[in-house]
Parts: structure tokens; sequence; C-alpha cells
């Protein structure tokens, strides 16, 4: 146990019956360790003012309390520990916590606490077995009482602000915003006095410095005071003893001794090592006065100026002599006299107010009195004094010429050199003597000499020519050196200034190039819009953004439903307070703002509604309602007067010009018109630009030659090619194959195409070969499209060899087209890709052999080399119009067909109207199966889109899928008439192909 000591400056703590209490204690004999309460304390008693600390294990390790004034007057502002006696024992006990004789030494000690204590005295012996849980809350209790009483005083000082924190651990640390304990090492400034861990102070400097050192560089961060030191270290508050141990003697963080530092006077601080700034120095100094003399004193405190003002005029004479100082009490010489007079400058031409002590001034004009010689006046500048002899006094000109090269000119040896003789000269109004040299005076105005012979008075102006640069030394110019001050070019500055924003529009400007010249210096008005949206910038013109609104307006600012507000005076621009109410304002739309209280516009709706495109093609479900009127996608297909239709995306108002080709049919050829859109005027009669081709009969030689068909050439006839050696190809022997039938439309068209057909085998027949040659063994089964996709890489390398494999055949109009894709894929069982040619109606077959590819037996080549149709009958299908077929439409290209039926049953496939394809085969049952297989529903009279895939293998919607329908069915019933097949159109059936074929 022991005495609180104080720190600097605090004063003792307030009774808290408002009394003091000197007396020394009277009852340690009285009582049983008995402790009054601190009502009690205003009654007559000594109270003690006492805040219990508590160590890391929670005992309490420290007693603090106030020294009262000795009888001696000794001072009574230091604290002292208290001197325990030799049996160990606190000889000093707090006036209501005394120890009775019989009761012997009362120590916080474990198993010595008091037998009998009464009040609410607590032992400090946590192993007393009498100890009770109530008695130790009311003990923590009565000691957090203590505590809070002792609050810092409003009016204490930063030195005893910073030892109650720092003793109590309640003063937080500015780095880590945490409590500083009284076991924490600390440190402090001597700047600002706030203290820091020293672990947070010294990860401060480490951040503030990227290199090592012995030296580092911070700021504080209470006082961004900056610091050129060591690292920071732990020592007590005086500086002499590194790294104190917490002691409960004295203050934390303190060494105990005295203060000794440095306060400015010869007299160290006399305090224990405290916190804060030292007290102010007490002791008494030499005599002092004011500085005008009028106060004096014998003595003064240690620390004051010697030197002070009193306030009173200072009355000394000033330096004109005439007036006295008329400021206060000050430092050094007085101020210059500031009366002024009228006053007369040397000549007496010109008059000025002046100050006092400045009445005489030169007015830097010539002086113009009379001299001593009555026929001359002085041409020197206002000047004091006497204006002296006059310059062209024989005295004192002497016997020279006028410009002062020749000297002895009276005597008759200088006439020869002279240009004027005038003899001895008596008076001043005598003519001078002119020799015949240059004068060679300087200008006043420039460094160059006067040019004439000499001469009397003034040279004049000086005519020398000179080169000078213009203000903006872009141009030289030359010109005479006394004419003209300034050289001015044409030319615009355009230099930026200050601001800039703007460019200097000066002529010749003598800042040119230099943005920072006083000649740039923007003095516009900035006048844009401030952030406040009221009001405009009025400083001068400026980079970057214009500063806050400096308005401060005294009305309030509401909310927009006007439940918040901020109250004035409010700065303009201020954002009106947040408001948690709904809007639940309509907006333009008709439906209620779901947004939160705001001001300006509502944000945008997006409450689902359904409208229809901006076309009227279709009704859009669930658009957000700010979105408004849109686009559904598709092509707007209106009829436009040229008869096309718009193929614009859909789109509102007018449709665009037609930017398609015309289309007509030509009136001398079977092409249409290429020409751009010209509704309502005739095709130009001019020759076909079209390419048509021609083939000779193997189909190998193609020959492309433009139309031409006009009025002066209708209908051209073209020869066709001839076959030539490089057609002939070497037979090949083919293995045994299948006997296969094929159809009579088929024959026939083979018959007018032996040569083509002939090449189609012997192509067909070296695909094969090489097939077999690469790849011996069976070529695997060729994947389909969700195959590819489920396990696209086993089959990679397929259609890799696949392709390498394939040979593009000769391009063919639409009749070998089709002969060749049949040929093929029903009677060879290859695989066959088409597109379209560049001349129109031509096509390019693509063929490559497959797993279950095979040779026909017999060719077709040999059934139409046949001399009777008897010998080839058994080789016929029967006729393809009386045979069940499955009509498709929407389809990219017909070998799309071969790959949808298959080619078990199918007789072949025939084009049909407005781009269908019509699949033959053998029996309706067939049909049904295929039809259901491919639609999962029943046959009928209507097209059903084809399930699972689109038209390019691929998950779509149902307008991009193929449709198929069934005729000539083996249900019961009637049947719908059905269109016959164009078997016998061939040649002509290439015009009805649609475009979108060609893309397969």
């Amino acid at each position: 146990r022991c005495i609180q000591h104080s720190f600097p400056g605090m004063s003792e703590p307030a009774d808290p019956a408002g009394k003091h209490s000197e007396a020394p204690v009277k009852n340690q004999g009285k009582g049983n360790g008995k402790r009054r309460s601190q009502k009690n304390s205003g009654k007559g008693s000594t109270s003690s003012w006492r805040a219990v600390n508590r160590d890391q294990e929670g005992a309490s390790s420290a007693n603090w309390r106030a020294v009262n004034r000795d009888p001696e007057g000794a001072s009574s502002t230091n604290w002292r520990a208290v001197n325990r006696d030799p049996e160990g024992a606190s000889s000093a006990t707090t006036a209501d916590a005394q120890q009775s004789p019989q009761d012997g030494d009362r120590r916080w000690a474990p198993g010595k606490g008091a037998k009998n204590g009464k009040g609410k005295g607590k032992s400090r012996n946590k192993h007393k077995a009498g100890e009770t849980k109530d008695a130790r809350v009311s003990s923590v209790q009565e000691d957090t009482h203590i505590v809070e009483s002792r609050q810092v005083p409003e009016s204490a000082s930063v030195a005893e602000r910073l030892a109650q924190q720092l003793s109590r651990g309640s003063y937080d640390c500015m780095i880590c915003l945490g409590k500083v304990k009284p076991s924490n090492p600390i440190w402090s400034c001597t700047q600002c006095w706030a203290a820091f861990h020293l672990k947070c102070i010294k990860s401060w400097v480490r951040r503030c410095n990227s290199a090592g050192g012995l030296e580092f560089n911070w700021a504080c961060p209470g006082c961004r005071y900056n610091w050129v030191d060591r690292m920071p270290e732990y020592t007590c508050y005086c500086k002499k003893v590194p790294e104190p141990e917490l002691n409960p003697h004295w203050l934390a963080h303190s060494c105990g001794e005295v203060c000794e530092r440095n306060r400015g006077c010869p007299h160290p601080c006399p305090e224990l090592c405290h916190p804060g700034p030292c007290p102010r120095c007490t002791a008494v100094g030499g005599p002092g006065s004011c500085h005008c003399g009028r106060e004096r004193t014998e003595t003064s405190r240690c620390g004051d100026p010697r030197q002070w003002s009193c306030g009173s005029t200072c009355g000394r004479a000033l330096s004109c002599g005439h007036h006295f100082c008329k400021a206060r009490c000050h430092t050094g010489p007085c101020p210059p006299c500031a009366e002024t007079s009228l006053e007369s400058c040397f000549c007496g031409k010109n008059q000025e107010q002046r100050l006092c002590g400045h009445v005489n001034f030169s007015c830097h004009k010539p002086c113009g009195s009379r001299l001593e010689c009555e026929e001359h006046y002085c041409e020197r500048e206002c000047h004091p004094g006497d204006c002296g002899l006059c310059l062209r006094d024989p005295g004192r000109w002497g016997d020279r010429c006028a410009c002062g090269k020749i000297t002895n000119c009276s005597h008759e040896s200088a006439r020869s050199r002279l240009l004027r003789f005038v003899g001895e000269r008596r008076r001043c109004a005598q003519p001078l003597a002119l020799c015949k040299q240059i004068c060679g005076k300087r200008h006043e105005r420039c460094s160059h000499t006067c040019e004439k012979l000499c001469h009397e008075g003034p040279c004049g102006q000086c005519a020398t020519k000179v080169q000078r640069n213009c203000r903006c030394v872009r141009t030289k110019r030359e010109v005479v050196c006394s004419e003209v001050d300034d050289v001015l070019c044409h030319q615009v500055c355009r230099t930026k200034k200050t601001c800039g924003n703007h460019k200097c529009e000066a002529v010749c400007c003598e800042g040119f190039n230099d943005r920072n010249h006083e000649a740039h210096i923007c003095l516009q008005v900035c006048g844009r819009p401030l952030s406040c949206g009221n009001h405009t910038c009025e400083d001068f013109c400026h980079l970057g953004n214009c500063p806050p609104c400096r308005v401060v307006l005294h009305e309030a600012v509401f909310c927009a439903c006007g439940k918040n507000s901020i109250e004035p005076p409010v700065v303009c621009g201020t954002e009106p307070p947040q408001c948690d109410e709904p809007c639940a304002q309509p907006m333009e739309c008709g439906h209620t703002c779901p947004a939160k209280c705001h001001q300006g516009d509502h944000p945008l709706c997006y409450e689902p509604v359904d409208r229809p495109c901006i076309g009227g093609h279709t009704q859009m479900k669930n658009v957000p309602c700010h979105v408004g009127p849109m686009s559904c996608g598709q092509a707007c297909g209106k009829q436009l007067p040229c008869g096309h239709s718009c193929s614009s995306q859909c789109h509102s108002g007018d449709c665009k010009a037609c930017t398609k080709p015309c289309g007509a049919r030509r009136v001398h050829c079977s092409h249409n018109c290429q020409a751009p859109c010209h509704a309502g005027s005739q095709c130009e009669d001019a020759p076909c630009r079209c390419k048509v081709k021609q083939a000779c009969p193997c189909g190998q030689r193609v020959e492309e030659r433009s139309c031409g068909a006009f009025s002066g050439l209708p209908r051209p006839q073209f020869a066709a090619p001839r076959c030539l050696a490089s057609c002939e190809r070497p037979s090949l022997q083919l293995p045994e194959g299948e006997v296969v039938k094929y159809t009579a439309d088929l024959l026939q068209l083979a018959m007018h195409n032996r040569r083509y057909v002939q090449m189609l085998e012997d192509t067909f027949a070296a695909l094969m070969s090489k097939g077999r040659a690469e790849a011996p063994g069976r070529t695997p089964q060729v994947p389909s499209m969700q195959a590819v996709g489920t396990a696209w890489s086993p089959w990679l390398a397929i259609l890799n060899h696949w392709a390498s494999n394939a040979q593009a055949l000769p391009p063919c109009d639409a009749s070998r087209r089709l002969l060749a894709i049949e040929y093929a894929r029903l009677h060879w069982r290859f695989k066959t890709a088409t597109k379209s040619d560049v001349a129109e109606g031509w096509w390019q077959v693509q063929v490559a052999p497959a797993s279950s590819s095979r040779v026909p037996r017999p060719l077709l080549s040999e059934i139409a080399g046949a001399s009777s149709m008897s010998a080839v009958s058994s080789h016929l299908l029967p006729a393809l119009s009386s045979q069940p077929c499955l009509r498709f439409a929407g389809l990219k290209s017909v070998d799309e067909v071969y790959d949808l039926v298959g080619l078990e049953g199918l007789l072949g496939v025939r084009p049909g109207d407005a781009g269908e394809a019509i699949a033959f085969l053998e029996r309706g049952a067939l049909g049904a199966a295929i039809f259901k297989k491919l639609t999962s529903q029943e046959p009928g009279q209507e097209f059903i889109s084809v399930r699972g895939q689109s038209a390019w293998g691929q998950p779509g919607a149902s307008a991009s899928r193929p449709r198929v329908k069934l005729e000539q069915t083996l249900t019961s019933g009637p049947r719908a008439p059905r269109p016959k097949p164009q078997l016998d159109a061939w040649e002509s059936k290439e015009e009805a192909v649609p475009e979108n074929w060609e893309d397969m």
C-alpha cells in the first residue's frame, strides 16, 4: 500500500464534503478494521480519495491517496511514498480504514487478513474460508464507485489529465485506438505530449521509411511534427531511466526521481518525473521595466521577460525632430514620422505632399535657372545647390573645339585643322571653334556615337540602323535606332493561358510560348455552373473542377415528401436528408414509383407488360415498362410499291427504299434483271451480264461466258463444247456388286447423258479404290449430329479422313445434279453435298465414299447403252407416280431428304412445287412408319414439323425445322389430291430451287 504522489501543476483533490482535513489521524487505536463509507466522509472526518488499480490477476495492487500539508510549510505539490516500518508493515493508513492495536499488522497478503472486519471494509485475503460471493460482489462495487468518483476535472491541465489517464489505463492510443495500460511500454511526443504504444509508434516509423538506417524520418500522428531521430525507445517521462519498471509507489511509466528537465531558465523542473509539459518556474528574477521606461519593477518572475509593453503612448521624439511617437509602448526604434506637408522641389517648379523629414526632392526635369552669364540657362536635372558656371564659359570650356578633340584652337597654327576658326574667346556667347572630325559623342538613349561633324549644341536623335527583334522574338526588322521603341510583327500568339482553357489572341505578344508570363494570366470569369445547379463559378478561369458553392441558405432543406429536413444555415448544394419512406407517386406510365423518397425524376419503371412489336408482327411478353415498343427481330415483310417485300429488320415508320435487284424476267433470255430495283420503269435493253456455263458430253470440260442477250441478239445459241483427249479416263476393273433397279425417268435422263454417267462411274470407282487402299477394312458407321455433339473427339479423325477422300465433281446444271445425287446416294451409297455455283442454275456437287458404299449391277451406263428396252425391263422399277411419297418443305438441300428418310425402301427423290422435295417409297406402310418416326404423330392432311432437330441438325424453333406430309397412304378413307411431280421438267426445275439450298 502506498500514497499517491502528484504530477506537475495538479491541485489537491477536492474533499467530498467541501473541506480539506489537515489534522493528523486520531482514531488509529479505535475501531477494529472499520472503514467509513464515502457518504459519511463529510461529517468532520478526513476523507481520502482512493483509486484501486487491479493488476492482471484481478487483485488490488495499489492504493493512492493525497499527502496532507506538513505543519512546517513545506511544498504541498510533491508527492511522496510512504515509508514502511522494519517489520514490513505500512506506517500510513487512510482516515477511513484504521487499524486497532489488538489486530496487529493488516497487510494485503494471503493468509493475513483481518478477522473481524466491519462496515464496508473487505479482506484482501482470497483464501479466507469465511468469504462469501456476496462480500466479493459488494467489494467490487465499492471500488468501482471510488474510481468513478475520481474523474479528471474540466479545469485540469494537460499534465494532470495525462497522469490520471495513463495511471488508470484509460488513455487511447491514436494509432491502434486501443487503451494504453500502465504495463504497456509507451513513447511520448515532446511537442504535443501525446502518448502511443511503443510497438505502434515503431510500426508507424517503419511505414514512413522505406530504407533502413540509424536515423528515421516520420511525422507525429498527433501533431504532424517532423521527427528525424533514432527509432523511438521506452523511457521514463524525464528520459533518465530506460524501460522503467511498473512500481505502485509512483506514476506509471515514471522513474520516481525529480524531473530536472530544462524549462528555458536556469532552474530545472523540481517535480517528480511526470508526463506533459513542466510547470512554470516560480523563482524570483532581476528588475524589469516597460519599453518606454514609465513602469519599473524591482523583481520579476523567472522566465518572464525583463521588458514588456505598458500599453501607454510612447511619446519619444521622432527622427524629424518636430513630432513625437503616437504608438503604444513598443520595442526598437520608433517608426518614421507619418505627418505630411506641401513641399517644393529643388528648382521650385513642382510641389508635392511629402512626409515629414523628406521635404527636399528632385522633379527630374531640367533646372532652367538663369546662369551668372545672364545669357544661358541651366540644363542640368533639377538639383540642390548653386547651378555653377556656364558650360560655355571660356574659363570652364577652355581652348577646345565643340567636340573637344582639338585643343589650342585660338592659335593660328590650328586654323588649317578647323572648319571654323574663331580666335580667342572672351565671353560665353561667342561661338565655339569647329573641327573637321566626327563628333563621336555617345547618345543618351543608346550606346551609339554621333556621326555628325563637330557641331555646337545637342547631337539630336540617333540615326544608326539596327536589327531589332519584335516583342515575340519571332521576326527581325532593320529600323532607325531612335525612331521606334518596340518592333511589332503581325503574328498571333496562340499560347495557352494560365487557365489552360483559352489561348492568347494578342498580336506579337511578349510572352510568346511562355504560359506563366504575366501577359497570359487569364482574367475571364469561369462562369461554369456549380455542382449545386443554382449558381455559377465566379472565380477566374481555372483548370479542374470548380469549388463547391459558397452561398449559405437560411432556409431548411426538406426531403421530397417533407418528412425529414436539415435546419438552416445550409450550404447551397447540400443533398436533401435521406428518407426511407416510399415515394408512391404515380409515374407517366401509370404505375406507382417503387423507390424510396427521392428528388428529381423517377427511376425507370421495370413493371413487366405485354406490348406489340413496332412492326406489328407479334406480341412481346413481359417487357419492362420503360423499354417501350421494341423490335421483334424478324424481317419486316411489308409489301413495297415495287412488288418486293421489305427485308429490313422489324421497324417502325415507312420502309426504306428497295435495294434488291429488279428480278423481272428479261425479254430476250431466261435470266432475271440484275439491275437495282427500278419500279415504274422498263428494264434497260442492254446485253445480259449473267454468267452461263456449258459442259461437254462427259461434263468434265465446262466453259463460262456471259449471256449477252438483248434486242439486237435475242436468245443467243452457243455451241456445246466437245470432249478433249483429257476427258478420256482409263477404265477400272470393278468388283462384283449388288443387283439394283432404276427408275424409268432416271434411265431416260442417263440415256441423254451417257458420257456424263460414264464419268460419274469412273469417279466413284476411283474413290472406292482409293478408300480401300488407304483404310483396308470396314469404315466406321457415319455418326449422327447428336453423336458428334456428345462425343466429338472420337469422330473428329474419321470426319477428317472422309473430308480428305471427298472429291468435287465438275459444275453441272440442275438435271445432271439430280442425276449425280440419286445415282451416288441410292445406287453407289455415297455421301453427297451440294452448293450453288456462281452461274445461275449451276451447282457444285461433292461426293465421298461411305462405309456402305457398293458397286451397283448392272451399271446405269450399261442399261442406258442397251439396244432395246426389252433387254432392260427387268432392271426397271414401277412408275413413281403410282407410289406413296413423303412431301418435305423447308429443306436446306435435297441431300437432307436422304438423311431424314434413309435409303431403305427409297425409290427416288424429285423436286416439287415452291421448293418442296418428294421422296417416293416402295410401300405406304413404310412411309407411315417413317412419318411417325420423324414427327411422333399420325399422318394427316397438313404439314408437321420434324421433331428433335432443326434443318441444320441442331435443336431449334419449329419454324426453322423441315416439315413433312404423307401422301397416298394405305389407310382407309378418301385420299386428298396431290400435285403431280415434275418428272419431265429436269431442265426447267433449276429456277424453282430455293436460294437457301445453296448453303448445304
